[in-house]
């Protein structure tokens, strides 16, 4: 089963399940696993190492940064999201989606979409925001992490 099709068969999300510290884990063919990295650094986050989300005071949305490794040690906060159950690109079915907010191009026109495979782990799948190029989804996971607070800003 692709990932893709592995996606469409997983159960409809909570927005709990992305709440907290999340290490990235590139999946799926290794080119991709290969270019993503690269891709992400001259985006410009490099040392790209997961996501965080907490509350917001919406009910239904969470706040959430990038977390960068920084160079001597611990994270960087960098490029502000925000998550929401919401229908999918993919198939219309809800998923939690991640939008980038305010953010500087390539971002603005990322969406990430995850749904839960296990208690810790989710699937994701990046799609642009281009009727051409949303077939051409990327997929990795989010595997929640305790990092501690040892963050700069």
């Amino acid at each position: 089963m692709t990932l893709v099709a592995r996606f469409r068969a997983l159960p409809d999300p909570s927005l709990s399940a992305i709440e907290g510290t999340h290490e990235a884990v590139f999946v799926g063919p290794a080119v991709l696993r290969a270019a993503a990295p690269r891709a992400i650094a001259l985006g410009g986050m490099p040392r790209w190492y997961g996501k965080r989300f907490a509350a917001s005071g919406a009910p239904d949305v969470l706040e959430g940064v990038n977390l960068l490794r920084a160079p001597g040690g611990g994270f960087e906060a960098k490029l502000s999201m925000r998550a929401a159950v919401a229908p999918s690109w993919l198939d219309g079915r809800p998923a939690l989606v991640v939008s980038y907010v305010d953010a500087p191009p390539p971002w603005r026109w990322v969406r990430d979409e995850f749904r839960s495979l296990d208690e810790t782990t989710l699937l994701g799948l990046t799609f642009v925001a281009s009727p051409r190029l949303r077939a051409l989804a990327q997929p990795f996971t989010l595997e929640r992490r305790e990092i501690g607070s040892s963050f700069g800003s």
